[in-house]
């Protein structure tokens, strides 16, 4: 498994069910963390895309996103939040709004890997 995937999930179920989509559709490593805090210490590890849901058990993911995008790493967010919520300079960022049907998560993956 060549390329690291970031999900920042913390529905278990959830990050579950991507994590097994990013391992086995994609051939990635899955890197899967429940909150912020877990996700900057393993997005200071190799990584090659996320995913990133806003709203997660500790807090907002913003501060995750720009620290992605100041490495130049591609990453999405998946989420049920409004999509204003997401400050204007990170606007830019893919939006998916849950529940993403698998193939879409697949091919905007793909087009960033």
């Amino acid at each position: 498994m060549g390329k690291h995937v970031l999900i920042v999930e913390d529905d278990e179920l959830v990050a579950d069910h991507l994590a097994a989509l990013v391992r086995d559709q994609l051939g990635c490593m899955p890197f899967v963390a429940a909150n912020t805090v877990e996700a900057m210490n393993l997005a200071a590890d190799r990584v090659d895309f996320g995913f990133l849901d806003i709203k997660v058990s500790d807090g907002l993911t913003f501060a995750l996103a720009n620290h992605l995008r100041e490495r130049n790493v591609p990453f999405v967010f998946v989420s049920a939040t409004d999509p204003a919520a997401v400050p204007p300079d990170l606007s830019g960022a893919t939006f998916l709004r849950k529940p993403v049907p698998p193939p879409r998560l697949l091919a905007v993956a793909r087009a960033h890997l």
